[in-house]
């Protein structure tokens, strides 16, 4: 191996787990320098670090510019050092989806009026504060959309007037492009999808919800349908049995392209008492009508007995402290993609005064630890299905106690009416951004905080430059102009939270911007790269920056041109220089230790939380340099960092915040 070309070598490491290249990096000076001075390898090995890819714009840009990218947005994430920008936006107008330069925003009356042009106005695409709308030639209910800017499609429900008797059980469903010429959507060759569902006949409205690999859920009244867009082709529904509905369904999530969540809270039609609650986890191909569709079903700590005693654990109250539920409170379920967390969260009180939230946030990746099950047959009325109000009660339970190791769970005051005012749907990668809802409503001070649930160890201490070698080759990350331009957050900590065994650890980092708008988020949303706040009541929206200069939508810096003669290439042989773009799509996580993707391991190490410590890829010199950056760092900003001994009592709740 010693007497191979080095660029040879760096392809062979290319070829490897994240875990093997680290091994591989400790075994000799030679290959230590490789790893170091190889911008492909140094990529991957961040992208596994952080679990976080690429964005579409950023993968035609060289190797080195994206690992610069890469390294910025992460190092600025940790310090909480954004650019700062506020802008006017519309009160008629509600943030509906930011990705990259885009900002889609929506109408917020939901009574669209034909415009001049005798059209209707679906969204408005905003780049660079310049906007465009999308109109189309017939009346939609404009809030029961959904747009995804990759894969470039907005599916829309088409008002059928008043003289369809029908409205609810006959439904049209038209997809169009999102990005036109001009002002008019122009239409996919599909047509649209027409679904006739004879049980959605219940108050509900239909809700619409789009991912990657061009499928679409519909769901309404008990009742979901799965559909192909790009062929306006159906692809399955739940429950599989027609005329059989699921009534004990709160909501729906995807938690990626095949995997489907529901909020299943099954009770006793004639008494009202709550049985117990689940999230029950589908896989799409299990959910064709005929075959069984039997989920992996995790039970949830949100029935009174089961949330009583979590309660209890994590806030530290006594037996004379009474825990009650609101019996027409409905437990919520996160949304938001990208999918690299499921979050759900119920509500209660505390001794009739004190409102409380539990959260539970289960890392999709942690679905591994489970089976799925595979059964494909028809239906047992009798062991799936059959009771409509608890359809999964002679099915196989995974219980709380089982699972919650995987997951990370707290209790916390709530200061909002709604789930939506905080963080439940602000999440990106393995992380979920919240704020304190007062503070910002009644004094214009952002107060952000950020769980970071990547639990890599090298990401165990606050991360630098120099982290697996830095940027060998690449120069400094962001020029002194270009840092002089972020903030500085006030009163910045970062804590480690310490697993337990029941409990998940995590990284919570905090800190204040005061932004002089004393009025309510309506929206709080983060893209992965930049968080997006509006407040309506003053025509406002914020953007918070942590990217490199020009995903800001200002001109600013030119990519770096790397020097071929100092920067080495896993080029391999002949025929083999394919790029890294497939494990870099836009949003998602990059491939694991624990991944689905397996490569040839030459060193069966250790897990995904024990990897091997940076001095596999980093000398002496850079751990010493690494640690002192650190202390640097934390002085200049007079920031603090603790370790927080256990998870029991949450980000910053315990029996005090009650």
């Amino acid at each position: 191996m010693h007497r191979l070309d080095d660029h040879l070598l760096a392809y062979l490491f290319k070829l490897l787990e994240t875990r093997d290249m680290l091994a591989c990096a400790a075994t000799c000076r030679q290959w230590n320098h490789i790893v170091h001075t190889t911008a492909e390898l140094q990529l991957e090995l961040r992208q596994s670090l952080h679990q976080s890819g690429l964005y579409h714009g950023e993968t035609s840009y060289p190797i080195g510019e994206r690992l610069r990218r890469l390294v910025t947005r992460e190092t600025n994430i940790d310090l909480l050092r954004p650019r700062v920008t506020k802008f006017q936006l519309p009160k008629d107008q509600v943030i509906h989806t930011v990705s990259g330069k885009y900002v889609i925003t929506q109408p917020a009356d939901d009574e669209q009026r034909m415009g001049e042009d005798n059209k209707y106005e679906i969204c408005t695409i905003w780049v660079r504060n310049v906007p465009k709308k999308v109109k189309v030639d017939f009346k939609p209910f404009t809030d029961l959309i959904d747009l995804d800017i990759h894969q470039d499609v907005l599916i829309v429900q088409v008002d059928q007037g008043p003289n369809n008797l029908n409205v609810k059980s006959d439904i049209l469903l038209r997809v169009f492009h999102l990005f036109n010429e001009d002002e008019d959507a122009v239409e996919y060759d599909g047509g649209g999808m027409r679904i006739t569902e004879r049980e959605w006949v219940g108050p509900e409205p239909h809700n619409i919800s789009l991912t990657e690999g061009g499928r679409v859920m519909v769901w309404c009244d008990g009742v979901v349908w799965l559909y192909d867009w790009k062929e306006c082709q159906p692809i399955g529904r739940l429950p599989p049995i027609a005329n059989i509905v699921w009534r004990s369904n709160l909501g729906m999530a995807w938690a990626g392209e095949g995997i489907i969540l529901g909020l299943d809270m099954p009770h006793n039609p004639d008494t009202d008492l709550v049985q117990n609650s689940t999230l029950a986890i589908f896989e799409v191909d299990t959910t064709y009508p005929g075959t069984s569709s039997l989920p992996l079903l995790l039970e949830l700590p949100f029935c009174l007995d089961l949330l009583t005693e979590t309660a209890r654990e994590l806030l530290g109250l006594s037996d004379s402290d009474v825990i009650t539920m609101d019996d027409e409170h409905i437990p919520h379920i996160s949304r938001n993609g990208p999918y690299g967390l499921i979050v759900v969260a119920t509500e209660f009180t505390i001794n009739e005064t004190i409102a409380m939230r539990l959260v539970v946030v289960l890392p999709v990746a942690n679905l591994q630890s489970f089976e799925l099950e595979k059964t494909r047959r028809t239906p047992n009325p009798f062991h799936a299905w059959g009771n409509e109000w608890d359809p999964f009660g002679d099915l196989h339970m995974v219980s709380f106690g089982d699972w919650r190791q995987h997951a990370y769970t707290w209790a916390e005051p709530k200061i909002s009416e709604s789930y939506h005012h905080g963080f439940y749907e602000a999440q990106h990668s393995l992380r979920l951004y919240s704020y304190n809802y007062h503070m910002l409503q009644r004094h214009g001070l952002l107060q952000l905080k950020v769980l970071d649930f990547n639990q890599k160890r090298l990401r165990g201490s606050r991360n630098d430059f120099h982290t697996l070698g830095g940027l060998g080759q690449e120069g400094s990350v962001e020029n002194e102009k270009d840092n002089s331009a972020r903030r500085e957050p006030s009163s910045y900590r970062r804590t480690i939270i310490e697993a337990t065994p029941n409990n998940m650890g995590c990284v919570e980092i905090r800190g204040d911007f005061m932004l002089g708008v004393d009025a309510r988020a309506n929206v709080f949303t983060f893209c992965g790269e930049r968080l997006f706040i509006q407040q309506r009541d003053r025509d406002t929206a914020w953007i918070l920056d942590f990217g490199v200069k020009e995903i800001a939508g200002k001109e600013g810096e030119q990519p770096h041109v790397e020097d071929e003669s100092s920067v080495h290439h896993a080029t391999g042989p002949p025929g083999g220089n394919e790029q890294l773009g497939e494990q870099e799509r836009s949003g998602s996580a990059s491939e694991s230790l624990t991944g689905s993707i397996k490569r040839k391991s030459v060193a069966d190490t250790s897990s995904g939380e024990n990897e091997p410590e940076q001095s596999a890829a980093v000398g002496p010199s850079k751990i010493k340099r690494r640690g002192t950056d650190d202390r640097d760092q934390g002085r200049e900003l007079g920031s603090t960092e603790t370790t927080a001994p256990a998870a029991g009592e949450g980000p910053g709740h315990g029996t005090g915040s009650v």
